[in-house]
């Protein structure tokens, strides 16, 4: 168990957030403040966001460049979801408010996150990719080298 703790170190505030950003996703926030249902979901993922900030800073020095980019690049896509739901509470389909052009917006929308999710998607690949190959040479040059025998 300290052996997957230790290797997953660099994800524990990602998750820490993610689980507060759940516990804030099912408290009822509207019985206290009023806020719609998208601005409330803003919040949730505002925090998930905030936690990839944090994460990357608390990790800096142990990050290579690229997973820097990927730490930031994702708490960045989050947080300007949150902020597009905290703004636009009309993306719900049943608002009344929501004429024509905004549901064009909303298409638009939709089709650049899943735009760039696959980005970020692919950047992540990579990052687990160098990692498992960092990994791969650091447990050959622990390992001894196999005897080659003469016959």
């Amino acid at each position: 168990m300290s052996q997957y703790l230790k290797e997953t170190r660099r994800y524990h505030l990602v998750i820490l957030f993610a689980l507060l950003s759940v516990a804030l996703w099912v408290t009822p926030v509207q019985h206290i403040v009023s806020i719609g249902r998208f601005q409330h979901y803003a919040m949730a993922i505002f925090l998930f966001s905030f936690g990839y900030f944090v994460q990357s800073v608390y990790s800096w020095r142990e990050l290579s460049k690229l997973a820097r980019f990927s730490y930031i690049a994702t708490g960045l896509f989050f947080f300007s979801v949150a902020l597009v739901f905290y703004q636009n509470p009309w993306l719900v389909d049943r608002a009344s408010v929501a004429g024509e052009d905004k549901t064009n917006a909303r298409s638009g929308m939709l089709v650049t996150y899943m735009g760039v999710s696959i980005m970020l998607g692919i950047v992540w690949l990579k990052v687990a990719y160098d990692e498992a190959v960092e990994k791969r040479k650091k447990l050959q040059l622990e390992s001894p080298p196999p005897s080659q025998e003469v016959s």
